[in-house]
């Protein structure tokens, strides 16, 4: 860990302009370990940019302090799309990046941090941190760089850990997955001992919905279909509804949290619908390896949560993924 450290810190200092950059669809823990390691860079004296593509991550606003540095690749002129170090955060796959990709590909050097097993089309790096055992990416980089957070000024400081105790809030559900260990629990009694408020921290991430994000939510539970003796959930969203409703689903929480802890369901299967002919996987079980079926689909995730695109009608979508749900389930139980 010493070493890895040392060749972090080293690399930053050596950079002239540093890229940070996370996976397709960020989510808690990708988008807000940028964040906080953004902080953590212009504190090392060193000037960042966080480049996402067109996501609409407005739900994150309340972290927002106004001194974040970021774009959107399609605002990027192109004198800006060179970089001397890339931080990929979240992420092992230049399969997952999207057209971000070209920019970590042209980048001089590069840094992964990421606590998913490696994936296809792994990201060469000169330092390549992979470690499955962290809950988070925010652990992660609070385990390298918790010197340099301590001696950040306060305000600094506290945005940094804000932003931390949001990838937990993400990667553990608020402490209820499987993933939840000692090490933890450790993590998060270190930020609210630096200044985190968890219940306030809880209801930002978790609380603040609209009435039109939950009639959403509420048209998408409607869906609702039980496949393979009642243990497989299969839901799904459309344009339609989100349209309806004059919401982006990317700003809500993602619906499979509203069905977590249903009796007797082993696989939970969730389609949203994002462009006309593609729709977006979630997949979560706590009995399969659901990481193993995203991969065929050229995504990835955890083995109890996942996620890829399908491309092609709902319908397809359906059969396929029912398919390779019941296979897996088959095999499981022998």
């Amino acid at each position: 860990m010493q070493n890895i450290r040392k060749e972090l810190v080293e690399l930053i200092a050596k950079a002239e302009n540093i890229l940070l950059t996370t996976h397709i669809s960020p989510d808690g823990d990708g988008y807000c370990s940028a964040l906080a390691l953004q902080r953590i860079i212009s504190f090392l004296g060193k000037s960042s940019l966080l480049v996402t593509d067109d996501d609409d991550l407005s739900r994150y606003n309340y972290l927002q302090d106004g001194k974040s540095r970021e774009k959107r690749f399609s605002e990027l002129k192109e004198e800006e799309q060179n970089f001397s170090l890339a931080i990929v955060l979240d992420c092992n796959s230049y399969d997952r990046l999207g057209e971000r990709c070209v920019l970590v590909e042209k980048a001089e050097k590069i840094i992964v941090l990421d606590h998913h097993e490696a994936e296809n089309g792994l990201i060469k790096a000169e330092l390549s941190y992979i470690e499955p055992s962290f809950a988070c990416v925010g652990e992660i980089i609070f385990s390298l760089l918790e010197t340099e957070i301590n001696r950040m000024p306060v305000s600094d400081r506290l945005f940094v850990c804000n932003c931390l105790y949001t990838t937990i809030l993400n990667d553990t559900n608020n402490f209820v997955n499987a993933n939840t260990d000692t090490d933890v629990f450790i993590f998060a009694s270190k930020l609210v001992n630096l200044g985190v408020k968890p219940n306030e921290q809880y209801r930002y991430f978790f609380l603040q919905h609209s009435a039109e994000e939950l009639r959403y939510i509420g048209e998408t539970l409607s869906t609702i279909e039980l496949h393979y003796q009642r243990k497989i959930l299969f839901m799904y969203s459309t344009l339609a509804m989100s349209k309806k409703n004059n919401i982006d689903p990317e700003s809500i929480m993602n619906a499979t949290r509203w069905v977590q802890g249903i009796i007797g369901i082993e696989v939970i299967t969730y389609l949203r619908e994002e462009k006309e002919g593609v729709y977006k996987i979630s997949l979560r079980s706590e009995t399969i390896d659901v990481n193993r079926i995203a991969v065929r689909y050229g995504g990835g995730g955890h083995k109890q949560a996942a996620g890829c695109y399908f491309y092609g009608t709902l319908a397809e979508a359906k059969d396929k993924l029912l398919k390779d749900v019941i296979n897996a389930l088959e095999c499981y139980n022998g």
